[in-house]
């Protein structure tokens, strides 16, 4: 059994003034990444930010006073963190008068001062430098709240727990009201209750969950878009970056979906990039990263700090199964993971004994956050955009409520790997899986996920043109999927069945076990090697005739002779249908064989008196879609 780092033990009073305050330990989550900041101690990469667009009126004097009471009140923005024999520790610096800077500079002017801002490295030890607090005015009634503060402090929801206290103290300073006193717990608190964690059974109960769950996985990243240019760096410098923003309209019609389905939309989008992803690579066994709050009882749910947990999700998802199919086994899948979340990333990681640091654990990434963003300043709307949200391991998926009562997806890449070109070309797709995949469960639950298109008409067009060697011989989707484990696959070249009349078929035989055929049968067919597609004839093959009946349309005569022969027309059926000898039979007498099905049919019941042998009742298929010229 591995074992854990050291951990110091003593623990932290309030956050009051004077010296540092005893060194408390780093949550898991806080020390993967201390260790990833000590490589690359100049990087940028951990800087969280987020801005806050305020469009209306606000008193910008009562804003800092209540921005500068939130900061001082969460210990998590006045971390200095260093090491004591070896082990990282965090301490609390003196409580002093947080900075904030207030700015007036045009939009632009504006955003280019928060890109400078967050290519700024940090120093884990040095006071005040985590973090970045600035209100900006760009216009009469125009305001930019610019926070940034690193990784190792907060998460997603830790700023937006202090963006609440700040609209909260803002609204009582507004209304003359008083103060509502403080939520927020010490981190003494956190590290206390992970101790007991990492120390009692729970820990334990987990890990074995997870190596089970685990065992055997592979996982699965989508390549550079071939319908993609080149890869280069973003314009601005940065990583690749996509936003969409769909209306309130298009989210209620993703939420009906979803609850069809029994469901939420932010279940649908984890569905839909697993979906995504299948359809990308071909994977059967999806792999993504889901960050997890890692939040346990009222003083973690409300005090600021760094506690998200990114845990693989692992989901079965096969091209035969039905939509409603993946967005069940994705809900189940998320219900299972979330009673597992507290377990470190870290030690899961060393118990599947992966190479290196470099080895991925999951594939993409989705971050979904269903809490709504929006700030109310007494009667002024405060709407959150976030510009950096921490490291990009590949691909990166984000939704949340956007503005306007709509939902605000978001889609960032890492530069060494994907290029703004094909970030867009992703994009493109995703956005048509997670359409599609709604369209689906709300009007043919039933239908396939195989089956939804992702490229228009005009990129089907550049990615085949010019294409000249012959078509796959590909099996309708989700035929093999459904098989049961353990079932042999059934080969083209396996013994027929001879029904009672002669008949030679490959269906099924009453009674026996689908797909199996008898013992003897299979050892003869294990001392066989199957023939090739393109062996000689067999002796009672009989070549199809050369001359088709009159009453047959154009459009009745059948594929050629073999289908893997390079000749052959790339279509439908000939991608669909395995590649096998073609084997021509003489349906019947030639009265009937000269006609086609509906003509020789109606030709027999007219002359019964003088044949007595009727047509066949079913002839081969490319012979019963013909009719009568």
């Amino acid at each position: 059994m591995h074992e854990r780092p050291n951990r110091p033990t003593s623990t932290s009073a309030a956050h009051l003034g004077g010296a540092l305050s005893p060194g408390l330990p780093l949550l898991t989550a806080q020390s993967g990444i201390y260790y990833a900041h000590q490589l690359a101690p100049l990087g940028t990469e951990f800087n969280t930010a987020d801005c806050v667009e305020i469009d209306g009126p606000l008193d910008a004097g009562l804003f800092v006073e209540a921005l500068r009471r939130a900061v001082g009140e969460a210990e998590t923005l006045a971390l200095r963190v260093s090491e004591t024999d070896g082990v990282p520790v965090q301490r609390i610096a003196p409580a002093a008068e947080p900075v904030v800077h207030r700015l007036e500079m045009t939009e632009a002017e504006a955003e280019a001062w928060m890109r400078e801002d967050l290519a700024r490295p940090v120093d884990l030890t040095a006071d005040g430098s985590l973090m970045t607090q600035a209100l900006i005015r760009i216009g009469e009634g125009r305001h930019r709240w610019y926070q940034r503060v690193h990784h190792i402090a907060v998460d997603a929801y830790a700023l937006s727990l202090v963006g609440q206290r700040v609209a909260e103290l803002y609204r009582a300073l507004v209304t003359e009201e008083p103060l509502p006193e403080s939520r927020f717990a010490p981190l003494s608190e956190l590290t206390e209750q992970e101790g007991s964690y990492l120390a009692g059974e729970e820990y334990a109960a987990d890990r074995a969950f997870w190596s089970a769950r685990m065992a055997g996985s592979s996982v699965a990243v989508p390549d550079r878009s071939p319908l993609a240019a080149p890869a280069g760096e973003a314009p601005d410098g940065g990583r690749p970056h996509r936003t969409t923003d769909l209306p309130a309209e298009t989210l209620e019609r993703l939420s009906s979906a979803a609850r069809a389905a029994k469901a939420t939309w932010a279940e649908l989008v984890v569905a839909a990039t697993a979906g995504h992803l299948h359809r990308l690579t071909g994977t059967e066994d999806v792999v993504l990263g889901l960050p997890l709050t890692n939040r346990r009882g009222p003083a973690a749910l409300r005090t600021p700090a760094m506690t998200v947990n990114v845990l693989p999700l692992r989901i079965a998802v096969r091209p035969g199964d039905s939509g409603a199919e993946l967005l069940r086994r994705v809900v189940l899948e998320i219900r299972e993971v979330r009673r597992h979340q507290r377990y470190p990333q870290a030690d899961l990681r060393r118990d599947l004994a992966l190479e290196s640091a470099e080895t991925p654990l999951t594939g993409p990434l989705v971050n979904v956050k269903p809490f709504d963003g929006a700030l109310d300043f007494a009667g002024t709307t405060g709407t959150v955009r976030n510009l950096a949200a921490g490291p990009v391991e590949g691909l990166a998926v984000g939704a949340a409520p956007g503005p306007d009562g709509g939902l605000r997806l978001t889609l960032d890449a890492d530069p060494a790997a994907y290029g703004p070109a094909d970030l867009a070309a992703h994009e493109a797709t995703w956005l048509r899986c997670l359409d599609g995949l709604a369209e689906l469960l709300l009007t043919d639950p039933t239908r396939p996920i195989g089956t939804l298109d992702l490229l228009t008409g005009d990129q089907v067009r550049d990615v085949t043109s010019g294409r000249t060697e012959p078509a796959a011989a590909l099996p309708f989707p989700g035929r093999s999927a459904r098989r049961r484990p353990g079932r042999p696959t059934p080969s083209p070249y396996a013994p027929p069945w001879r029904a009672p009349s002669g008949a030679r078929t490959r269906r099924r035989a009453p009674g026996r076990t689908p797909w199996r055929t008898p013992e003897p049968a299979r050892a003869r067919s294990r001392e066989r090697t199957p023939r090739p597609v393109l062996a000689s004839p067999s002796p009672n093959w009989t070549p199809p005739p050369t001359a088709w009946p009159t009453c047959c349309t154009e459009s009745a005569r059948p594929p050629p002779a073999c289908r893997a022969d390079p000749a052959a027309p790339r279509t439908r059926e000939a991608r669909e249908v395995p590649a096998a000898p073609w084997h021509w039979r003489c349906p019947g007498p030639p009265t009937w064989s000269s006609r086609c099905w509906p003509c020789s049919r109606r030709a027999w019941s007219a002359s019964r008196s003088t044949s007595a042998t009727p047509p066949p009742a079913r002839w081969p298929f490319w012979r019963t879609r013909a009719r009568c010229a």
